[in-house]
């Protein structure tokens, strides 16, 4: 590993603690300093306690979905060699945010389920995408239709859903907007598996994720089963993506953004270095923008998501104005 390599992962690490204090520490209930190091040091104190029960399992879920969709958005740009792919694009976190507003919609009283109805949502997605996409292979132009294709069409529902439900529409609506604020213990338990899962497993695809981007012919010639290492690829995006949303709801923009800010840090197309930093300025981003959130309008909140989207929007124009500024 490249001394900036290094150098940036370690910067990353630093800022990704601080901001995950200051989401301990900041919020409509003040607390001290040394409130949070109670959190750790005596769990038993009052207000280490509320703490621990309200803003702890929020803070770390907020990081670990925002570190599974850049996770889940640099193994679909690798793969598909696409630079604009990323599981809201491709629809896999559309399917997901679909099952799962229909859960909440229909079956509140199953609403425990909610993990397993997103990560279904969020196969059968990858699974009508490989579908529709497969004519003798899967090809990644196809695989790109095909996906932003049934994700306008997942949004559609979602959307017919909502409407033709006006009555529940409060208890759906963080989750249709991607957000924090009702995460518990009981949630970071549930999904913690999973989180551990995707996150865990995605390093051991990373040298096969760098011969897949190298294209077919070239990956077949070294050796490598091309469809069988893209079917597990997409599997583990969506079982990224999936328990992200089943958390948060339908977070825009970080699977999307995090890699980019990624590779421009870094400067280079392995995937080890940029798995490792992608899930790291995931979770910064996202963590960010969930405090965001709740000191801005204090006392009152704005879901995450909302921040996201602006912040993706704005990173883009940028990107794109550095474009015309280096053609010019």
């Amino acid at each position: 590993m490249n001394k900036r390599i290094t150098a940036v992962t370690a910067i990353a690490v630093v800022i990704t603690v601080i901001t995950f204090l200051f989401s301990l520490k900041c919020g409509v209930w003040e607390t001290s300093w040394h409130d949070v190091q109670m959190i750790f040091t005596d769990p038993e104190n009052f207000p280490a306690f509320i703490l621990r029960q309200l803003r702890l399992p929020r803070t770390l879920l907020a990081m670990l979905s925002g570190a599974a969709l850049a996770v889940s958005g640099t193994i679909l740009q690798k793969v598909l060699r696409n630079d604009l792919a990323s599981p809201d694009i491709l629809g896999v976190s559309g399917g997901a945010g679909c099952a799962g507003l229909a859960l909440l919609i229909f079956f509140p009283g199953f609403s425990h389920y909610l993990n397993a109805a997103t990560f279904a949502g969020a196969i059968f997605a990858a699974f009508l995408i490989a579908l529709a996409a497969w004519k003798r292979t899967l090809s990644p132009v196809r695989l790109i239709l095909a996906g932003v294709a049934l994700g306008a069409l997942f949004s559609t529902v979602s959307g017919a859903m909502i409407s033709l439900n006006p009555e529940k529409i409060s208890g759906v609506m963080e989750f249709a907007l991607g957000g924090f604020s009702r995460c518990t213990m009981s949630h970071l338990s549930t999904s913690l598996p999973f989180f551990s899962a995707a996150l865990l497993l995605a390093p051991l695809l990373a040298a096969r994720m760098d011969v897949l981007a190298l294209g077919k012919e070239e990956a077949t010639a070294l050796g490598l089963p091309v469809e069988r290492n893209r079917i597990m690829a997409l599997a583990l995006a969506a079982l990224a993506a999936a328990t992200a949303v089943s958390v948060a709801g339908l977070l825009g923009f970080a699977g999307l953004i995090a890699p980019h800010i990624a590779g421009k840090l870094l400067n280079t197309r392995r995937a080890m270095p940029l798995l490792i930093l992608s899930a790291l300025t995931g979770a910064e981003i996202t963590l960010a923008a969930d405090l965001a959130g709740r000191m801005l309008f204090m006392p009152r909140e704005l879901p995450c998501g909302l921040f996201l989207s602006a912040f993706g929007a704005l990173f883009f124009l940028f990107l794109l104005l550095k474009e015309k500024e280096g053609e010019l």
